[in-house]
């Protein structure tokens, strides 16, 4: 069997959305200095790094974790959208959303735009998606879970009032999560089947998620 992360591993280095400097992993014990065990000590805002939206995040009655039952993390109909999209741009497909299969249940958008995580635009500059493209998603694909993407957030960040509009209609008009800031530089030949497993923090909003794709 052949598989790869879609996550990033979180570090003191993550970028954040708003280039916020949120997130603290320091050393808590060290066996070289004398302890009996190495661990960590780990702050952190939940939005950051490969996380997860829920419609909480955006709603104040909004599903949150403990709402989705552990199967619905396993996706047997994904698909890779190819779309390089430029800065601040609001994505739309206009004519690429005619290509996603009816049945994907988790749709993946590789812009190509994870090449400037670490640089200020990825973060400043960053595409986002149009409002009305989850009512198209969503009557093109009924099926439709989660939509992931290699870019920091749903959100441009140059265009902040369309994007909190356009979490509004993802997550809770139409109910589709959102996995933001995913790494694609692993993606390999077809994905047979994918698995996205959140940190199980009780009633959260989002979260950090690890995303495993396995490969045909």
């Amino acid at each position: 069997m052949n598989f790869s992360y879609l996550s990033y591993f979180i570090n003191n280095s993550t970028p954040q959305y708003g280039g916020d400097d949120a997130i603290t992993i320091s050393q808590r014990s060290a066996i070289t200095k004398g302890d009996s065990s190495n661990s960590k000590f780990i702050s952190m805002p939940n939005h950051v790094g490969t996380h997860i939206d829920f419609p909480k995040h955006f709603s104040v009655d909004g599903k949150t974790i403990n709402d989705y039952p552990a199967d619905f993390w396993v996706f047997n109909y994904p698909f890779v959208i190819d779309y390089q999209a430029k800065e601040e741009e609001i994505i739309e497909f206009e004519k690429e959303i005619n290509t996603i299969p009816a049945n994907t249940d988790i749709l993946l958008i590789n812009t190509g735009f994870q090449k400037y995580r670490g640089k200020e635009k990825y973060w400043k500059f960053n595409p986002g998606l149009s409002p009305n493209l989850a009512a198209k998603l969503k009557k093109n694909c009924p099926k439709l879970k989660v939509v992931g993407f290699d870019f920091i957030s749903l959100s441009s960040y140059q265009n902040r009032m369309l994007g909190r509009e356009a979490h509004k209609k993802f997550l809770v008009e139409h109910d589709i999560l959102v996995i933001e800031d995913m790494d694609f530089s692993g993606l390999k030949g077809n994905i047979s089947q994918l698995i996205a497993l959140p940190i199980l923090i009780d009633q959260a909003d989002g979260g950090p998620i690890t995303v495993i794709a396995k490969y045909e």
